[in-house]
C-alpha cells in the first residue's frame, strides 16, 4: 500500500539540510528540546515540520551559532 503523500510538510533530511545540519544532530535537538518538537508525527513515528517551524528553528540554531564564537 502507497504511503500517503504530505505536500506542505518537510521530512526530517529536508530540515536537517536547511539547518546545516546532519539528521542525526537535528534529531538530537529536537529530543533534547533545544527545537520545538516536529509539527506533525505520523503513524509510524515519521517526523514532519511545517515552514513556521522552520522559521523558529532557523532563529534558533542562528543564535546558537553566534554565541559559540
Amino acid at each position: 500500500m502507497p504511503r500517503p503523500r504530505v505536500t506542505s510538510q518537510l521530512t526530517t533530511t529536508q530540515v536537517a539540510k536547511q539547518l546545516g545540519m546532519k539528521v542525526g544532530q537535528m534529531v538530537s535537538w529536537v529530543d533534547r528540546g533545544a527545537l520545538p518538537p516536529p509539527s506533525f508525527v505520523d503513524n509510524n513515528g515519521v517526523r514532519y515540520f511545517d515552514q513556521e517551524w522552520l522559521k523558529k528553528a532557523q532563529e534558533i540554531v542562528k543564535g546558537k551559532r553566534g554565541n559559540s564564537g
